[in-house]
């Protein structure tokens, strides 16, 4: 069995990273009525013992006991992580795969990129270890960002470049939401080319999506 690790970064990224949490689990429980802990679950979930003190113990097989995401999630603002946290989805994250901060980063990839880049470093690394010691066969982590807000664009692309040092057989796919035409924020434009640029060098597959699209597909 293969698994995939998702990394959410940005106000963005963790709206649509939400969303797609609940519908993986309404798909999967829509198709698998006993609630058995199948391959297809396992791609995305753990299957976790919550009587095992710490991290829980896994359960490879067998019934569904509680789903934990194979996620880290990644905001330098605390209000749309604090949301999940407190919505229905709230059991699903582990609290310890969480990075979180107050100031944000102004719409600025540099700030995104160059300083929040550099002060969190290690503990995004931290996270991701630990996510990928939770896999069996670790086949990609699936970055969902921004190209227009300061954190998905700048944060979101320094993390592929972490990825490709620190699992270099690992693949990286991309999920980009690109500003609208009718996007407000001046800096949007300068901060999706500066991203554009990472994604060149250091995504194995990127996804890009129309942010107004996203509204149409998911208005949630």
């Amino acid at each position: 069995m293969t698994q995939s690790v998702v990394v959410q970064v940005g106000q963005c990224g963790n709206q649509i990273g939400c969303c797609f949490w609940d519908l993986a689990l309404r798909e999967h429980a829509a198709v698998n009525q006993k609630g058995i802990y199948d391959e297809a679950i396992s791609s995305f979930f753990r299957n976790v013992d919550t009587r095992v003190v710490g991290d829980g113990g896994s359960i490879s097989k067998g019934k569904i006991c509680s789903l934990k995401a194979r996620a880290v999630l990644i905001d330098m603002e605390e209000g749309v992580v604090n949301e999940i946290l407190q919505g229905p989805l709230r059991d699903v994250f582990d609290s310890k795969q969480l990075i979180t901060d107050i100031s944000g980063s102004g719409n600025n990839w540099a700030v995104g990129h160059k300083v929040f880049g550099s002060l969190y470093q290690e503990q995004i690394l931290e996270k991701l270890r630990k996510s990928a010691e939770h896999c069996d066969c670790l086949q990609c982590f699936f970055i969902i960002h921004s190209m227009g807000g300061g954190t998905g664009s700048g944060l979101g692309t320094f993390l592929l470049k972490v990825l490709e040092d620190e699992f270099p057989e690992v693949y990286r796919f991309v999920t980009s939401i690109y500003p609208s035409g009718e996007d407000d924020v001046i800096t949007s434009p300068y901060n999706s080319i500066l991203a554009m640029k990472e994604l060149n060098e250091h995504a194995d597959c990127v996804l890009p999506i129309d942010n107004q699209n996203v509204i149409y597909v998911c208005p949630c």
